[in-house]
């Protein structure tokens, strides 16, 4: 009998330690771990997304751009008649820019 109560005693002071030897001797909570490391992760994806979503946004703005001038090259009157369309594509790929370099820092 005095030898299964040792070893259950043994077996709960094993039990009640290892979250310490497992997660450090700090004993902080592993949740809190855990959410520290998602939310590093989240940062880093959101960061991720910013910036392909800042190079498109400069690569649209350039193409699109060059193709105006373009038109403004071979038929200024055509330029004119679009000349609303231009200002708000311009507008709108500074707006997606703007947000995109926000959120990248």
């Amino acid at each position: 009998m005095k030898n299964i109560f040792q070893k259950t005693l043994t077996f709960l002071l094993f039990i009640s330690i290892s979250p310490i030897l497992l997660f450090g001797a700090n004993g902080n909570n592993i949740a809190s771990k855990l959410a520290t490391s998602v939310n590093e992760q989240v940062t880093d994806v959101g960061t991720s997304v910013s910036s392909i979503i800042n190079t498109m946004s400069i690569v649209m703005g350039v193409i699109w751009i060059v193709i105006m001038l373009f038109m403004a090259f071979f038929n200024m009157e055509g330029i004119k008649n679009h000349a609303k369309l231009l200002f708000g594509a311009l507008v709108i790929i500074g707006v997606i820019y703007g947000l995109s370099a926000a959120g990248m820092n």
